[in-house]
């Protein structure tokens, strides 16, 4: 079961976001590859979404499944921001490697993967595809998950970016990343670092007030964002 949430405006994303399900684990593993060539090893989509801990999204052209606007959620007294009414499910499903998998990534042209472990949301794992890249993908992509992290009642949302991917930096910094250490050599292809960023209290009315305004911006510039929830 969907639940529905529209806003009035009416200049909208010709993006959805909505849970990877069987049938884009070959169309996903294409925008990977797209966006990062070099990647190794690939991220292994049908074992993800096997995993009790990950749920997996994506971002797709013109999108029809039913939608919420995560920027809409009035903000409760309590330290419960944004609460979403029902909780994005994962998509049970297995690592393609049949002989029919796309080289194409059709409609898909961005991903997002999180684990939830104990009081903490960690993004394992975001990509757009080059040609569409800043155009208000990936940042909805971040939104959705810490609209995600929030309803599953995480406390902070953690994840890696590397140190020279300075847009990538800037965004996070946006929504109240901050640095917290450095894990050396990271990153397979060139043996880069990655700088660990982490977005803490965001059960907090000080980070739901904060997070509401970056959405309504998002809004405002990239039109109204549509993201798919499922029990």
């Amino acid at each position: 079961m969907s639940a529905v949430i529209r806003d009035s405006s009416t200049k909208t994303m010709p993006f959805a976001v909505r849970p990877l399900r069987e049938s884009d684990v070959s169309l996903a593993k294409a925008v990977e590859k797209d966006a990062f060539p070099t990647l190794f090893p690939p991220t292994s989509f049908r074992r993800e979404l096997k995993n009790r801990v990950a749920r997996y999204w994506v971002a797709e052209r013109d999108g029809t499944a039913e939608i919420v606007d995560v920027s809409s959620h009035a903000v409760p007294d309590e330290c419960r921001p944004g609460a979403i009414a029902r909780i994005l499910g994962r998509a049970m499903s297995y690592w393609s490697s049949s002989s029919d998998d796309k080289t194409d990534s059709g409609d898909l042209i961005g991903f997002l993967g999180t684990w939830y472990v104990a009081d903490e949301a960690h993004i394992v794992s975001v990509g757009v595809r080059v040609d569409h890249q800043r155009r208000g993908i990936g940042e909805l992509l971040l939104i959705a998950a810490i609209e995600h992290a929030v309803a599953k009642q995480s406390e902070m949302v953690t994840l890696e970016v590397r140190r020279s991917n300075v847009a990538a930096r800037a965004l996070y910094e946006k929504y109240g990343f901050t640095e917290r250490g450095i894990r050396k050599a990271y990153y397979s292809d060139n043996r880069e670092d990655a700088l660990i960023m982490t977005a803490d209290s965001i059960q907090m009315v000080s980070y739901s007030e904060r997070f509401t305004a970056l959405k309504e911006v998002h809004r405002k510039r990239w039109g109204r964002a549509e993201v798919a929830l499922e029990t």
